[in-house]
């Protein structure tokens, strides 16, 4: 292979190049990171830092010059050994977890045949759990012009001049598992904070470990070092120092997001657009902070910028030294917008954005389960049974579209299969407590009171102290004829003086079911200072006056849903009756 690679480089008449590596334990990817390769680098470095997997099996079955060097808790001094050993003219550094792209070969060779700079900016695409982030950095550099510096995160530092090219580089090794993520920020804050240690005052390690807290959800660690690194970067005006300053921004308002301070959020969000008003990533938790605060309106204009400086960017790319995270969010937007624009009641200008979520990202349960959901309160049932059914059959279907699939079987009056639907989520997930619920309901709506006992049973020796399952066992009771144990179950529980108000709302919803209406209407009500636009409370007081003959009393209560929500079906629908009865009956 390698000799081959010789002949074509001088049949195309182009400087020689050397892949330079440090690995240790990548079974898991290297095969394709130097698949990648094999074809646009003339010789295979490796410098291996103690692997006891299949990781130098591989290595040689590329051609690889492998080498064994201890390794010494630096990434910079490892990769510098491995420098040592490239003969070629030029070098491309890449890590195990990195693929390059094939089609851009060309560019390259291209690229390193110029004489007027020493080093190659890269555009590098980082997997992540929920889209893909962008960044440049240097990873081809002429031999002897260039080494690396840190311990970790380590930079490039050159001779001479650079050139910004868009030669894409893949990164996977941000899209582990959970563990192997956490074991991997364990490692760089470790190094992270050994350097700050020595070098306190330096903004980059800081900024990294901004980073790295984040990752690791410790947003405490984040504001109290985001906070130091913002004053520490206000006087300094390089290109380095902006940068960082905005990656520290970023970090710091997710943070703050992450412990409910909106409000310092927005304020420290918004002073960071001000020094950088076309940030992606800005720009977007912008918008995302505005939704939190059900600002949607406004929330809409932040993510309709995104998507115009995105489409901008797609169009020609900007060079940026920040990572840039949002970089593939456009699907989130989309998301984002559609939920801004159903708050807002603007429901065909939601179905759109929701339909362009799903064809910009396929694989993202929660698109469906959000179209599904706006379909549901439509009355557009069979589309929402369509949409839902897509995500399950293409075995991407998350918890909350098996639970809403289950919801449209119920709406139309298909218990069995709701039943057949719920079963196989609590098959996925037994501790799924809102799918048992549901089912347990459903079991006592088509009389299958032995089923409904077993499973409360079953979920409740987990759970005992979930109230809501345990109003439920008491309905089982109700249902099999102990007309006293619930009313007592009731008396005990207020008895005890719970101070969560959740318990009103279960409690008054049991009084329902065993048609103690004066009593579930009191509870409820008091439950409506705690929480005064529950839709489904006003609805359940309205439901209880209606049986207890009260008509004009239900009547406002269903017209106060309508003005909460104006889509309530059960509310329309009840209204409706209601109406007729009224018209017939005596002033």
């Amino acid at each position: 292979m390698l000799k081959y690679l010789n002949d074509q480089t001088e049949i195309n008449n182009r400087p020689s190049l050397s892949a330079c590596m440090i690995v240790k334990n990548e079974e898991k990817f290297l095969a394709q990171c130097l698949t990648s390769i094999k074809n646009a680098v003339d010789e295979i470095i490796i410098v291996d830092t103690g692997s006891t997997d299949k990781t130098i099996e591989i290595a040689q079955s590329f051609g690889a010059k492998v080498y064994h060097h201890p390794w010494k808790n630096s990434f910079s001094e490892a990769r510098n050994h491995s420098l040592r050993y490239a003969t070629c003219d030029w070098i491309l550094q890449i890590d195990a977890d990195e693929t390059l792209e094939h089609a851009d070969i060309p560019l390259l060779h291209k690229l390193i045949g110029e004489n007027s700079y020493n080093a190659l900016f890269v555009a590098i695409y980082s997997e992540l759990p929920g889209g893909r982030s962008k960044h440049y950095y240097t990873r081809v550099f002429r031999r002897g012009k260039a080494f690396f510096e840190g311990i970790v995160h380590n930079q490039l530092i050159f001779e001479g001049v650079s050139f910004q090219s868009e030669v894409r580089f893949y990164h996977y090794g941000y899209n582990l598992s959970e563990q192997e993520m956490q074991k991997k920020f364990k490692r760089t804050g470790d190094l992270l904070r050994q350097q700050l240690v020595e070098s306190p005052d330096n903004l980059f390690i800081m900024t990294n470990l901004i980073r790295n807290y984040r990752n690791e959800f410790n947003f405490h660690k984040v504001i109290e070092l985001g906070e130091k690194g913002l004053k520490l970067s206000e006087s300094q005006t390089d290109y380095d120092s902006i940068n960082q300053r905005q990656r520290i921004h970023i970090d710091l308002v997710y943070a703050l997001i992450n412990t409910s301070q909106l409000d310092k959020a927005e304020e420290i969000c918004s002073e960071a657009i001000k020094e950088n008003h076309n940030s992606l990533d800005l720009l977007f938790v912008m918008g995302e902070i505005l939704m939190r605060k059900k600002k949607f309106n406004d929330a809409l204009i932040y993510f309709k910028k995104y998507l115009i400086i995105k489409d901008r960017e797609n169009k020609k790319p900007a060079f940026n030294l920040s990572i840039v995270d949002a970089y593939y969010y456009e699907h989130k937007a989309y998301d984002n917008i559609g939920v801004c624009y159903e708050k807002q009641n603007l429901l065909d200008e939601a179905e759109i954005a929701y339909k362009k979520a799903i064809d910009l990202n396929n694989k993202e349960p929660q698109y469906y389960a959000n179209l599904a959901q706006l379909y549901i309160t439509q009355n557009y049932m069979d589309k929402a049974e369509d949409i839902a059914t897509t995500a399950i059959n293409m075995g991407i279907a998350n918890d909350s579209v098996y639970l809403l699939t289950g919801k449209i079987q119920s709406l139309q009056k298909k218990p069995h299969n709701a039943i057949n639907i719920l079963r196989q989520l609590i098959n996925r997930n037994n501790n799924n407590i809102s799918a048992s619920i549901f089912i347990i309901n459903l079991f006592i709506q088509t009389n299958q009171l032995k089923e409904a006992e077993d499973t409360a049973k079953a979920i409740i020796s987990s759970n005992p102290d979930h109230l809501g399952l345990r109003c439920l066992m008491e309905r089982i009771k109700y249902k099999n004829g102990d007309q006293d144990s619930a009313i007592k179950f009731i008396r005990t529980t207020l008895d005890a003086n719970p101070s969560n108000g959740s318990v009103l709302h279960d409690l008054g919803n049991l009084c329902i079911e065993i048609e103690k209406y004066h009593i579930a209407i009191e509870l409820l009500e008091k439950y409506l200072h705690i929480s005064p636009l529950d839709v489904t409370t006003i609805t359940n007081i309205a439901t209880c006056y209606a049986r207890l003959g009260k008509l004009r009393s239900a009547l406002i209560g269903f017209q106060t849903v309508l003005t909460i929500d104006p889509t309530c079906t059960y509310a329309l629908q009840n209204l409706e009756i209601l109406n007729r009865r009224l018209k017939i009956l005596p002033d």
